[in-house]
């Protein structure tokens, strides 16, 4: 009798155990393999999000859960929480729709960290715009917090961008077909603050790598869509990249959020030979983040254009393969790992580079061209400006859409209803060129910045310039 009753006692306490094991909700159980690295962590993460990530085929070499980058937890807070120096609390928030609000909270430690769950875990770019109109084109899935700012130029330009891309890294037809089938996601927020929202981080865009979707608040982020571009055609990279390539390649093809290509190389250029930042100097990881980031970009992205005109997208990215692995191997990397070409051949291409300028001043030549009431004349190639502080030109908006608006005219001119699709702002030290269709930097030119730094001339009020 003492014997069945001691059975029916150990019974007892195992279905009460087993009842708090089974208790346990999804965020719970998410949480505790999240903190102890557990493999069956994926069964606690929306099927669809599993999917959606892995869309594209893109993997990181020694990463178990690429769908979870960018939202692990600190090591030192697991290893704080295995060895019982913190304790953590779970707070959940049922929201609109399945949505549920999940604060991950350490006390002890100032911790405290927001997720997202319906029906296992979902990442903040698929909980935060859920409710912002989509839209699909050749090779993006958009989600547009403010639509009014976004419009079919800026969808043909980055599709386009895809393309040019695509041709320059030797993208097969299967690669284009895959891209086109699944899409690259891309949330255009209204602001910074979405921005962050959706990241964690104070940026103006991110590509976020676990699901290979661009989050910005540009209209035609190309720096960030070519980081998932590169990715896609390397298919298994590191997850870290040495900067100067990685952040290079991304300037040199795309340019930084909202600036052209060519604006950023040209300032790289004026670093370069003005000796003020030089390539050689910026090459480690720890070079490259030593110096500011306007100026790192700049001489990288000049570099990589070289590289690429120099070595042809195949041999490229060869180039680039020895440039990424994890973060421990990227730290440790410098120019004796990586063959670079000779200084001559980078020198003959900033030869090249500064005879292709698309600007020059040759004051008497321009007034030999235009009258005090035509603002510019073509000669050649070029064309001859003769105009006030700032001018707009360009095709009618009817050419794309009716009634477009723009953020950066709003800046520039104090109204957002674009006239003219292109603004020059121009004074004696400066000219500057934008596309108010999607509020790109398209041409920039700066005395102070500039090799052969030469006065806009003044004349009869107007300034001229080719």
């Amino acid at each position: 009798m003492k014997n069945i009753l001691s059975l029916k006692y150990l019974l007892c306490i195992l279905f009460v155990a087993r009842g708090i094991t089974f208790s346990q909700t999804i965020p719970e159980k998410f949480f505790d393999a999240l903190i102890y690295d557990k493999a069956e962590i994926s069964e606690y993460i929306n099927n669809d999000e599993l999917k959606h990530s892995s869309r594209l085929g893109i993997e990181y070499t020694g990463i178990k859960n690429k769908f979870l980058i960018g939202y692990e937890l600190p090591d030192e807070i697991k290893s704080g929480i295995a060895s019982g120096k913190y304790k953590y609390e779970i707070k959940e928030q049922p929201l609109a729709d399945t949505y549920t609000e999940v604060t991950f909270n350490l006390p002890a430690a100032n911790y405290s960290r927001k997720y997202y769950f319906d029906n296992g875990f979902v990442t903040n770019s698929t909980y935060c715009p859920w409710l912002w109109e989509k839209k699909e084109s050749k090779y993006f899935a958009f989600r547009i917090e403010e639509p009014m700012y976004f419009n079919d130029y800026c969808i043909k330009r980055l599709d386009d961008f895809v393309d040019m891309i695509a041709d320059t890294l030797g993208f097969t037809i299967s690669e284009r077909q895959i891209l086109e089938k699944e899409k690259i996601g891309y949330i255009f927020c209204k602001d910074e603050n979405s921005v962050e929202k959706i990241t964690g981080f104070k940026a103006k865009g991110m590509a976020m790598l676990g699901t290979d979707v661009v989050v910005t608040s540009y209209q035609t982020h190309f720096h960030e869509v070519a980081h998932i571009l590169i990715n896609y055609k390397l298919k298994k990279p590191g997850l870290y990249t040495l900067p100067f390539f990685m952040e290079g390649f991304a300037v040199a093809v795309g340019g930084r959020g909202g600036m052209a290509p060519r604006v950023v190389t040209d300032l790289g250029y004026y670093l370069e030979k003005s000796g003020i930042l030089t390539y050689d100097s910026i090459l480690t990881n720890e070079g490259f983040y030593n110096n500011d980031a306007s100026m790192s970009y700049a001489v990288a992205g000049l570099y990589n254009s070289f590289l690429l005109s120099e070595l042809g997208g195949e041999m490229y990215l060869e180039l680039y393969k020895k440039a990424y692995g994890d973060l421990e191997y990227v730290k440790k990397l410098n120019a004796d790992f990586i063959k670079l070409p000779s200084i001559e051949l980078f020198e003959t291409y900033l030869e090249k580079y500064e005879k292709d300028t698309i600007f020059y001043i040759d004051s008497l030549d321009i007034l030999g061209q235009c009258v005090r009431n035509s603002p510019f004349a073509f000669k050649n190639n070029f064309v001859n400006f003769f105009v006030n502080k700032d001018f707009q030109f360009g095709p009618d908006d009817n050419y794309y859409e009716t009634k477009l608006v723009s953020r950066k005219s709003k800046e520039l001119l104090g109204n957002e209803n674009i006239g003219y699709q292109f603004s020059i702002f121009c004074d004696s030290l400066s000219v500057n060129i934008y596309d108010f269709y999607n509020d790109e930097l398209i041409f920039s030119y700066n005395r102070n910045l500039n090799v052969k730094p030469l006065i806009v001339p003044l004349i009869y009020g107007h300034y001229v310039f080719s």
